[in-house]
């Protein structure tokens, strides 16, 4: 049947349905090959996903940091709220995001400075703050010897050395204008405090150690801005010791389980010895105050915030002036107890690390 009606077409009808077979056929071949790169771009679609993640994964750490480290506004965050409400009187007056070193070590943090206190926290989010140390500004010191506390490059001109009892760090700043104002707002407010302070001066006992045949112990009137080379140059005189303030160190005991740690020179040892009292007798085996009872006050016991009477004898806070030598003495292990690090180099016995509460042990013979 079929043969039979293609013979009863004419030629013009026969080529009218070629032509229209052949059209159909290059609209399948149009529409194959549509169908392929339909598929070939949804492959991609959903490969795209796993794209974005594997991007996402190896985006860099600094990267990462810049995106939700920034707070949205700082005077609105809950944090700097919060701490506002604890105290009517209390002045809000910055942030700043700073990369705060100490020997090998740089950890990226935020500072929140108020009129008495300096939080130094590590954001968990844009408005989110994990509350890292809280220190008093009038018990802050800054200075510029930052080759005596961390290792490395620092840039001089976006960083200073800034510390409290009992640690020292360089605060590296975004830019040399943010790094000026910060120090500028530091030193006013740490000095506006220490006027504040009561009493602002207290008798502070030095005992002597390989310092010639001088007395076993001198007790020095000691204020609040008297750094640690004030208070050497005092020891040396009350001792009849002649010698320059370089040649000797100050060193500070602080509990009987620590060794002692040397200063730098900047510091303030009174602020190292107040803040020391005021942590000992908050804690829960001091004298003064723990778990159940408030805070001692200075009415409780007048003497100790001068004499540490009321402290057992194996927390009181001691300092010891010894000669400014190193001893070449064999150690087997250094560790770092903030962050279990391990130091083999004696290059590393300077007095940052043991503001960190180093300690080392010697091998034994």
């Amino acid at each position: 049947m079929y043969t039979a009606l293609m013979e009863s077409m004419s030629p013009q009808q026969w080529s009218m349905g070629q032509n229209r077979s052949d059209s159909l056929t290059g609209d399948g071949k149009v529409l194959l090959e549509n169908k392929k790169k339909m598929k070939t771009l949804a492959q991609r679609r959903q490969s795209a996903p796993s794209l974005v993640i594997s991007k996402a994964l190896t985006r860099s750490r600094s990267a990462s940091r810049e995106i939700c480290m920034i707070p949205v506004s700082p005077e609105s965050c809950p944090l700097v709220q919060a701490f506002l409400a604890e105290y009517p009187g209390r002045l809000f007056l910055g942030h700043a995001q700073t990369q705060l070193k100490t020997g090998l070590q740089i950890q990226e943090r935020h500072l929140f400075l108020f009129s008495d206190t300096l939080l130094v926290a590590k954001a968990k989010s844009p408005t989110h703050f994990k509350v890292k140390a809280q220190v008093r500004v009038c018990e802050m010191w800054t200075a510029n010897c930052m080759d005596e506390v961390c290792e490395g490059s620092t840039n001089p001109e976006r960083s200073f050395v800034m510390g409290w009892p009992t640690c020292n760090f360089v605060a590296t700043f975004s830019s040399e204008e943010i790094k000026d104002k910060w120090l500028a707002l530091i030193n006013g407010w740490t000095n506006e405090g220490k006027e504040k302070d009561d009493p602002k001066t207290i008798p502070l006992k030095i005992f002597a150690k390989d310092v010639g045949n001088c007395a076993y112990a001198k007790t020095l009137a000691v204020n609040n801005s008297d750094s640690t080379n004030d208070v050497i140059r005092m020891a040396l005189q009350q001792f009849g010791v002649s010698g320059y303030v370089k040649d000797h160190r100050l060193w500070v005991s602080s509990c009987k389980d620590d060794p002692p740690y040397p200063l730098i020179g900047h510091e303030f040892p009174f602020s190292i010895k107040m803040s020391h009292i005021r942590d000992s007798r908050n804690s829960p085996g001091g004298h003064g105050g723990g778990l159940g009872r408030e805070p001692m006050s200075p009415t409780d016991c007048p003497e100790v915030l001068l004499l540490d009477q009321c402290l057992p004898p194996d927390t009181q806070c001691q300092f010891i002036l010894k000669p400014n030598k190193v001893v070449l003495e064999p150690l087997s292990i250094i560790v770092c107890v903030q962050g279990f690090q391990t130091i083999s180099s004696l290059a590393d016995l300077r007095p940052t690390f043991y503001l960190n509460k180093i300690k080392a042990i010697p091998l034994t013979k």
